[in-house]
């Protein structure tokens, strides 16, 4: 294990000989994969570019964990004993906080204290498997993340000395922390367990939503794209949203499009992204605003696209006319033939629809309702996307 100052921190922590009468939990392989990617989308934001690459090879497969169990099993501890995680957690961080390893008596100290508050707080006993792991994965996390940029920085330095004071201060390191930590996104769980309509379908603030000409690849080589971008307050970013965003499920949307959520921040005006699933970041240094529309707005004529649009409703249509009285229909074009005239009373094709700030809601004359994200180019109001599809004028 190339870890030594990981192992050297770790192993006296668990060289106790006290057993505690605490919370365990064998950790579900899936949720502590989710775990750990939505986690080092978090960490990899903090992570001294110069340790970036190391440390996400490290924290980019459950194996990580492997560093936590290695210790405990060696020293004949339970591995599933979230006592033992608590106290592993705190001694990692308070030592690269005061930049000096503890001594024996300060880590049992620090387990004994660990232990006394579980025992008096008894408030997890109610606590699912589901909820422990959610709490205690992401604190050995947060603990295995400051040891490994430890051992690349060799040893403790200012640069680690700062982020594990930046977990102390989140709330994570409080004694009320013990029995609390990350309490909100615990009880968010909780309830949603009991409630569909909660926190798996909130939605995080939008700060901003951008469009970009971005180059791919296909069969028949380069070829020119857009993509809208929505980069949320919370910083994550979501690329080529498809639906409505007052009707995003943000879990739902993860588990279906994983590659086009990521994370962003921006420095003097250039939007750096990083994506989890590449090992990367990208600097955007050229975009623009996507505009939304203004009150009740309507369009007017006919528009195309080159990547099909795909509702429930309609399938791989090419081209749309609106009219300004609010009335639409979809309609694609074969053989090149583009003088067609819109027939609005049309049942499966066509009906009428609304626009609203960055919402497009169309009510098909069968009777079927469907709504997309909607935005305008900067330009003008003659271009503008549908979902993920991009219309311009139909010439």
């Amino acid at each position: 294990m190339p870890l030594k100052s990981f192992l050297k921190s770790s192993l006296i922590v668990f060289a106790l000989s006290l057993k505690l009468n605490a919370q365990e939990y064998i950790p579900n392989k899936s949720l502590r994969n989710n775990i750990r990617i939505e986690k080092w989308s978090e960490l990899k934001l903090k992570t001294p570019n110069k340790h970036r690459t190391m440390t996400g090879l490290i924290l980019k497969t459950n194996q990580c964990f492997d560093l936590y169990t290695k210790v405990a099993k060696k020293l004949g501890y339970p591995v599933e004993e979230v006592a033992s995680m608590m106290t592993f957690h705190n001694v990692i961080l308070k030592e690269n906080a005061r930049g000096k390893d503890f001594s024996k008596l300060e880590i049992d100290n620090e387990y004994q204290v660990t232990k006394r508050s579980f025992l008096e707080s008894g408030k997890e006993k109610s606590w699912s498997t589901e909820q422990l792991q959610n709490k205690y994965d992401r604190l050995l996390l947060d603990a295995i993340w400051i040891a490994v940029i430890n051992e690349f920085s060799r040893g403790h330095t200012e640069e680690t000395k700062r982020l594990a004071l930046e977990l102390l201060e989140s709330g994570n390191f409080s004694k009320e922390a013990l029995v609390k930590a990350k309490d909100t996104r615990i009880e968010s769980r909780k309830k949603d367990s009991q409630d569909k309509n909660s926190s798996s379908k909130s939605k995080p603030l939008i700060e901003d939503i951008i469009l970009r000409t971005v180059t791919n690849y296909g069969l028949n080589g380069a070829y020119i794209d857009n993509e809208v971008s929505v980069l949320f307050a919370n910083g994550e970013i979501l690329t080529n949203p498809v639906g409505a965003l007052d009707e995003l499920d943000v879990m739902a949307s993860k588990n279906k499009y994983p590659k086009r959520w990521n994370t962003w921040q921006k420095k003097n005006g250039i939007i750096y992204v990083t994506k989890s699933w590449k090992g990367k970041t990208y600097d955007w240094k050229k975009w623009f605003k996507v505009r939304p529309a203004r009150g009740n707005q309507k369009l007017s004529g006919k528009f195309n696209t080159s990547d099909p649009f795909g509702g429930a409703s309609v399938i791989n249509a090419s081209t749309v006319s609106f009219d300004s009285s609010g009335r639409f229909v979809w309609k694609t074009i074969k053989g090149g033939d583009t003088s067609w005239k819109p027939k609005y009373s049309r049942t499966n094709e066509a009906g009428t629809y609304t626009i609203k700030d960055y919402k497009i809601i169309l009510n098909y004359n069968n009777g079927r309702t469907e709504s997309f994200f909607f935005g305008f180019y900067p330009k003008d109001d003659r271009h503008f996307v549908i979902g993920s599809s991009h219309f311009i004028p139909l010439k």
